[in-house]
């Protein structure tokens, strides 16, 4: 019986690597040749396919929003630029939304690899008195549960999913505040207006720079920012606030708290 069970173990710990899903060969090649970062000389055939797919995305972006292109008035730029926010934060919510349900999945995984690890043990323990077995079958699930985190954290799950989509969000809505009041600056007339949106070069890196918001290196790297540009303050509630840090550090009833830096 037991040289049944073993076997089936074994098989469950190494399908489990498997559910988090593999990169395609297309992605690997892409990640090998560009491990050295970008060609140090511009090349030619390069330039051609980036600037054809940067004019495609405005042209389509148009053409399905019922604007002329190229626009026939330069204020339409801004427009384009508007539905290419649209479309990046239908796509960033998307890509949040599988965060957050893959985060579940993850917790999930552990539990149901806890408790099968669980009812192996029990399994073992009730047919045969032998502990090499038992510690095999510990082995198989612990290195299992090891590889679904694994897997499942490289896809930015060191911070809790809802904290990313708050702080996204937070940031998309300043991204695009700050783009309309140069469009519409308050007490200023149409004719005064200075728009930096007015070309479609404009258009496109003020979209590319909202997508870029939501990647996962920038979203890691405004968390760790967050972190950085905070101070640690000892405070002791039952001394008087206008008391010196050293005094009230020196309290063994001070309490460290977190503040922003003030900025220079």
């Amino acid at each position: 019986m037991f040289r049944i069970q073993i076997p089936a173990v074994l098989a469950i710990a190494a399908v489990s690597a498997t559910l988090a899903g593999c990169a395609s060969s297309d992605e690997l090649k892409a990640r090998i040749a560009g491990r050295w970062g970008p060609n140090p000389a511009i090349q030619p055939s390069e330039v051609d396919v980036a600037i054809q797919g940067q004019v495609a995305v405005l042209r389509y972006i148009a053409e399905d929003a019922i604007l002329p292109f190229p626009p026939t008035q330069e204020s339409e730029w801004y427009r384009i630029a508007e539905w290419g926010f649209n479309i990046g934060r239908q796509d960033c919510e998307v890509y949040l939304d599988n965060l957050f349900r893959m985060n579940r999945e993850k917790q999930r995984n552990d539990s149901i690899f806890t408790a099968l690890n669980t009812a192996a043990a029990a399994i073992i323990t009730g047919t045969t008195h032998a502990q090499k077995p038992l510690s095999l079958v510990a082995a198989a699930f612990g290195l299992t549960t090891a590889i679904n985190d694994a897997l499942f954290q490289s896809y930015l799950f060191t911070e809790a999913p809802g904290l990313i989509a708050i702080k996204v969000k937070e940031l998309q809505d300043a991204y695009r505040d700050s783009v309309e009041k140069n469009e519409y600056p308050d007490g200023k007339s149409k004719q005064e207006r200075r728009s930096l949106i007015r070309s479609p070069e404009a258009a496109f890196n003020a979209i590319q720079n909202y997508y870029r918001l939501c990647l996962p290196q920038t979203i890691e790297g405004t968390l760790l920012q967050a972190v950085s540009y905070t101070t640690a303050k000892a405070t002791d509630p039952g001394k008087d606030p206008k008391e010196t840090k050293s005094d009230s550090a020196k309290s063994l009833n001070a309490k460290v708290t977190l503040e922003k830096k003030a900025s220079k």
